[in-house]
């Protein structure tokens, strides 16, 4: 290694080298309190350099922004010399890549608890902000209490994305973007799971080859061989090896393909949904693998999914049942002044957004998420109904043309209803303090021009609603607890919406805010 192994580091005692990579040594120490820990020092030939001592301690500043379940807790930081290093829960266990060389690949239960957590994890650190940019099989430890990610050495934050500049990464894992100049993103560490599910299922990566420069051009130009994988796994693990970044999809509804849970800290929602052929699900996970890899401790709701034709009519729900007109804008002039425009996520551009002639228009050529606050604001009690009438969709067939229509406090807490006219679903979407909230899976909606969605809350529930044709169809509703449960949070919250799309324009001709005080 070049230097003496230490026999402390700060207050810890070091009893072993647990291993040394590209950026630095792991030993294995024991904490004052006699507790084991992982501790991480950066190699002597990089200590130099003030910025790769920068990034390695922003690596424990990432970690520590992560749910604790996912990833190895930080427990601090220090300096051994002029030598950063970062201490870290130690995880006992062998990587996947250890145990697969040693034991063969994966099977049955095993893997399917496997891709849950490793789902599970990589929602948790995009929901954070994060991409991780280096996941591969060795940065996947199998610990007693079931997978961790590791290893967040050249992670990025979604809101410094930049082009290409350097390869960073593993090759057999990295998906196209990081080999040219397009943006990493977290569909990068989609294309990178798939891999590593290829390799637990089979023992050989998606793309093959003798040498570096062979394997990147399977990368960029060959088909993947998913052969070996089992379904339902290899239809979603073919889908995440899209060269399209675009066209991945994303941790959060994968965990919920094969689980019918959504990952959160609230409630668990389960979906039914009509039997598919050719595609199972793994039901059992509902209940022992993904209670512990969740960490769930609420209680479980069943919520159906209908198809278009079976979607409720909703009996009942009539705008004039809210008399009090909180908004009502029909954008017959500029009124961008009025609102206040918001980005919920930083790795999306905010769009240029122009009113006037009876329309609200967002335009990119890039992904873009605005959201827009209007003037009204929720009342402090009662009903109320958030409506918007459709204008025109981009049309370009790319992963987002959304719309959003509820309640908008600021660009970290919004409690919105989402229209993907790509997709041709709808859902529901609640982020508090930029943490979301559990929410029940999509349902299948189509909406024209000229056609009304809308968000009705009542009590500590929310309902959304679709208006084809003069007649008003339910589609899915969700408990949201306190969230707008004061008079307090509650005038905290103003009629909104957002306009969301990969490219092109997405418009809103109208937007209502009615409400009905007690």
């Amino acid at each position: 290694m070049g230097f003496d192994e230490p026999k402390t580091i700060g207050d810890h005692r070091i009893s072993a080298l647990l291993g040394e990579g590209g950026q630095g040594v792991v030993y294995l120490g024991e904490s004052p309190g006699r507790a084991p820990v992982a501790i991480k020092v950066l190699h002597a030939r990089l200590a130099a350099d003030p910025e790769v001592r920068r990034r390695f301690l922003r690596e424990a500043e990432v970690a520590a922004s992560v749910a604790a379940f996912c990833t190895a807790r930080v427990l601090g930081t220090g300096m051994l010399g002029d030598r950063p290093y970062i201490v870290s829960e130690y995880v006992p266990g062998p990587s996947l890549d250890a145990l697969v060389k040693r034991d063969g690949p994966r099977s049955g239960s095993g893997l399917e608890r496997l891709a849950v957590s490793t789902l599970t994890a990589l929602a948790s650190i995009h929901q954070a902000g994060i991409v991780h940019r280096d996941f591969k099989p060795g940065n996947v430890i199998l610990g007693p209490e079931g997978p961790v990610v590791i290893d967040f050495g050249i992670a990025r934050a979604l809101d410094h994305m930049t082009s290409h500049a350097h390869v960073a990464g593993t090759p057999a894992y990295m998906s196209p973007e990081q080999l040219t100049d397009q943006a990493v993103s977290a569909a990068s560490d989609m294309f990178a799971w798939a891999g590593t599910m290829v390799f637990a299922a089979t023992g050989h990566t998606p793309f093959r080859g003798a040498a570096v420069p062979a394997v990147l051009h399977a990368i960029l130009s060959a088909e993947p061989d998913v052969s070996g994988v089992p379904e339902p796994l290899r239809s979603l693990v073919a889908a995440c090896l899209s060269k399209d970044p675009n066209a991945r999809p994303r941790a959060a509804h994968l965990l919920r393909d094969l689980t019918g849970q959504t990952p959160s800290g609230g409630p668990t929602i389960i979906e039914r949904r009509p039997a598919r052929r050719g595609r199972g699900r793994w039901p059992a996970l509902a209940a022992v693998a993904v209670a512990a890899a969740l960490a769930v401790t609420a209680g479980v709701l069943y919520v159906p999914r209908l198809t278009a034709a079976e979607q409720p009519v909703a009996k009942g729900f009539d705008l004039a049942s809210f008399p009090r007109v909180d908004v009502d804008d029909r954008f017959a002039e500029d009124t961008s002044g009025r609102y206040a425009a918001y980005q919920p996520h930083s790795g999306e551009a905010v769009p240029a957004i122009k009113a006037g002639q009876g329309t609200y228009a967002a335009t990119g050529t890039t992904p873009y998420f605005g959201l827009v606050a209007g003037p009204g604001a929720l009342p402090p009690s009662g009903a109320a109904v958030s409506v918007l009438t459709a204008g025109a969709f981009a049309g370009s067939g790319q992963f987002e043309d959304s719309l959003f229509v509820g309640w908008v406090k600021n660009g970290e807490s919004y409690v919105t209803a989402w229209y993907n006219h790509t997709r041709k679903e709808s859902g529901l979407e609640v982020r508090v303090d930029g943490a979301f909230v559990s929410t029940p899976g999509s349902s299948p909606l189509t909406l024209k021009p000229g056609d009304r969605f809308a968000l009705q809350l009542s009590g500590d529930r929310i309902t959304s609603y679709a208006e084809s044709g003069g007649t008003w169809r339910r589609l899915g509703t969700a408990a949201i607890g306190d969230v707008l449960g004061t008079p307090q949070a509650r005038q905290q919250y103003r009629y909104g919406f957002g306009l969301r799309g990969s490219t092109g324009t997405i418009g809103i001709a109208r937007t209502e805010g009615r409400s009905a005080q007690e």
